[in-house]
């Protein structure tokens, strides 16, 4: 019952859409037809026929006079009964001025039987099914289709059709046939943005994301400083991963409002998927080119700080906005983001800050609560460390990264090792290949003292995770508890090509 109810209001909607002031919209978009040639012998007949139906027309279109125009349709139907514009016309004022849905369905029928090609019959007969299917639940709706389509067959261009089947049919999730008139709309109308951001909705319905950038683009070219689509397009490409294409939609966004929460949040996560990048690749290349991590710190600082300050004035208003929610969840975004870049860049001081602000916004997140730990483990600061790592153990026993932060935290202290151990084997159950998980254990094997153990995981956490830098100096140390310095001179040396400058390094290879 709820699904037939809901139906029904969809059609109401539609059929309000479309027959607004239907009466004249008609008349505009198809101008008066020449009648069909009567077959008379009377020349002064055909005359008279032709003005009662011109009289007809005008009673029907200009007055309120409707009953004789009916009554001068009803006496042409009969002398000139193979007429569709006739039937047409006494179908059209039964359906837009008389309301009489039944006779008007009969009479457009009746025309489309004379002239199944004629167009505006076919157009007003899919308004009438518009109509009866807005207050029979949909049951006409296939009826409905088939005639939309019908319209767009006889009259590509015909703008009320596939304005009508597109809607219709995005809302029914027949894509195909969605966007066949998304598109001849876009083709009508190429210099109406609506139509352009239908198109590119329904490529989102349909996780077509490049072709809906395309669309969206359409948009922005007609309207350059739309800020919900430059948001928009932002948005898409870092969601695949063009960063770059991400960074220039953002930053027009911010150029056309300084202030827009979105635009200076876009930038940031922009800014964090970079700071990523860099550390990913050992280097201050991303794209072929070159990032200087210290004014990265300063962008993100900017566009964040922009992004939680405009977000908290938001919110400091006085009011039960439905958008309360949103912009708080756009505030934590941007706290935890620029945490993260801080977190990355090995500012650990800030980074603590700024999650701790976070925190007492959400003081049950997993996520923040287990890189605080993690920030603090950094730090040297393994007593917090602990508290961070078993609190998100404590949410989520099994996060597979807090179980080796926990069990290596306890490993560099040379403390609780079994507990470490067992800890770690943990995470590797999840994740067997995992290199970092595999040092963590190497390294707790190494602290038990059980070196050819050490040996084996290390070399396994080497080839899962070749070039880490840690790795290669745990692998090194391992190899000497076992007698083999020349394998542990050359890790070294292989460390020391990764990171030429680490002091660790260099006290390894002189000792």
């Amino acid at each position: 019952m709820k699904k037939r109810n809901w139906m029904g209001l969809f059609f109401v909607s539609i059929f309000c859409l479309f027959t607004t002031r239907m009466d004249t919209f008609a008349q505009d978009v198809y101008p008066l037809e020449t009648p069909e040639l009567v077959t008379q012998n009377n020349v002064s007949d055909i005359s008279k026929i032709y003005s009662r139906m011109m009289a007809a027309v005008y009673l029907q279109r200009y007055t309120k006079d409707l009953s004789t125009s009916k009554q001068l349709y009803d006496e042409l139907v009969i002398e000139v009964e193979d007429s569709a514009f006739v039937w047409y016309k006494r179908a059209q004022l039964r359906f837009q001025r008389l309301q009489d849905i039944r006779g008007a369905q009969k009479d457009v029928e009746k025309a489309l039987e004379i002239n199944p090609s004629y167009v505006p019959a076919t157009w007003l007969l899919a308004q009438i099914l518009a109509h009866r299917a807005s207050y029979s639940g949909g049951r006409e709706i296939r009826q409905l289709m088939q005639t939309l389509k019908r319209v767009t067959e006889l009259d590509a261009d015909h703008f009320m059709a596939h304005r009508m089947l597109s809607d219709i049919s995005f809302q029914l999730r027949d894509y195909a046939t969605a966007e066949t008139s998304f598109k001849a709309l876009t083709r009508i109308m190429p210099f109406h943005p609506e139509f352009h951001k239908s198109l590119g909705d329904l490529y989102i319905r349909q996780d077509k994301l490049q072709e809906a950038v395309d669309a969206y683009q359409r948009v922005i070219k007609i309207k350059p400083n739309d800020l919900n689509m430059l948001n928009t397009v932002g948005r898409i490409y870092y969601d695949i991963g063009k960063i770059k294409q991400a960074q220039e939609s953002f930053m027009k966004a911010v150029e056309v409002e300084q202030n827009n929460v979105d635009a200076n949040l876009g930038l940031g996560l922009v800014l964090q998927e970079l700071a990523y990048e860099i550390q990913t690749l050992k280097n201050k290349q991303v794209n072929g080119e070159s990032i200087d991590p210290t004014t990265l710190i300063r962008d993100a600082e900017t566009y964040l700080g922009r992004a939680i300050f405009f977000s908290k004035e938001f919110l400091s208003k006085p009011n039960n906005d439905p958008q309360y929610a949103l912009y708080q969840q756009k505030m934590l975004d941007a706290q935890y983001a620029l945490a993260n870049v801080y977190t990355i860049f090995e500012k650990h001081e800030n980074a603590v800050e700024v999650y701790n602000k976070f925190l007492e916004e959400v003081p049950d997140h997993v996520g923040a609560t287990y890189l605080i730990g993690s920030v603090y483990q950094m730090m040297g600061n393994f007593e917090n460390a602990e508290i961070y790592l078993r609190k998100t153990l404590a949410m989520e026993p099994a996060h597979k990264n807090a179980l080796n932060a926990l069990g290596y935290l306890y490993a560099q202290q040379g403390i609780h090792l079994d507990e470490a151990e067992a800890l770690i084997k943990r995470a590797l159950k999840k994740a067997p290949s995992e290199g970092a998980y595999l040092d963590s254990l190497g390294w707790v094997f190494f602290k038990q003292g059980k070196f050819a153990e050490a040996v084996t995981t290390l070399e396994n956490a080497n080839q899962q995770a070749p070039n880490n830098v840690e790795i290669l100096m745990h692998l090194g140390d391992a190899y000497l508890k076992i007698d083999e310095p020349e394998k542990a001179q050359r890790v070294w040396e292989q460390a020391q090509t990764i990171e030429p400058n680490n002091e660790e390094i260099h006290e390894r290879l002189n000792q």
